[in-house]
């Protein structure tokens, strides 16, 4: 790396430390949810004057925009890191004796088509969830569930498990009504391996798909694997 190159980058990482500096001597002062709603009563009938008060005396204040909108244009890939955190923290706990990953894992959000799985070893194959389910989960359970197709569809004769975060998504995959066809709408690709190995997809709901076709499909709690701290951030 040239030296201009290391100004820039050490210049970057001081603006950001400085941003979250800012971020969270905000945040310290009351719950976000909190202080947003303060702000809001307060606002009801304001005039500009007032509004100005509002603002300055919440402490939002122009550095503080600046400050969010650095924070989430430098960290706008964190879903990737979480993603490769989960990733990397579980292999010591899972691999068997003389078990080795024969492709290089697909760390960052997503598949390429040369690597289709999230984790893929000679003895397995695996996909990883790492996002926590709130309620309105409908493109979760999507995602979910066309990762326990393509793992079911997976002829290898490797054991196949999928990694979530919690007991919501496993719950949705074994009780769920909904078709397999309203979940994979959004999946082109994983329709068309379903209809082709598995059939017609509007005949067949989630539920029973788990429980027959995905049956060796090993569903895991990452609760159960990553370290006490983390799990406890997640309660």
């Amino acid at each position: 790396m040239d030296t201009s190159s290391a100004h820039q980058d050490r210049a970057e990482a001081e603006r950001l430390s400085d941003a979250v500096a800012v971020l969270g001597g905000f945040l310290s002062r009351r719950p976000l949810t909190e202080a947003l709603a303060s702000l809001e009563h307060r606002l009801e009938g304001a005039d500009g004057a007032g509004a100005r008060r509002v603002a300055e005396e919440g402490h939002v204040v122009p550095e503080l925009l600046a400050s969010a909108l650095t924070v989430r244009e430098s960290l706008g890939r964190i879903n990737d890191l979480i993603h490769a955190c989960g990733i990397l923290l579980v292999p010591p706990h899972i691999l068997r004796e003389g078990e080795h990953l024969t492709v290089r894992p697909s760390l960052g959000a997503g598949n390429d088509p040369g690597r289709p799985y999230d984790l893929e070893t000679d003895q397995r194959v695996a996909e990883f969830k790492l996002a926590r389910w709130r309620g309105s989960d409908a493109m979760r359970k999507r995602q979910a569930f066309k990762d326990l197709v393509m793992l079911a569809a997976d002829t290898s004769g490797r054991r196949a498990e999928l990694f979530v975060l919690g007991p919501e998504p496993g719950r949705f995959l074994t009780t769920s009504t909904s078709s397999a066809a309203w979940a994979l709408d959004r999946s082109p690709g994983a329709l068309r391996t379903f209809t082709t190995v598995f059939g017609t997809p509007s005949a067949m709901s989630v539920a029973r798909f788990t429980a027959t076709h995905a049956a060796h499909v090993r569903v895991t709690d990452l609760r159960d694997l990553l370290p006490a701290p983390v799990v406890a951030l997640l309660e």
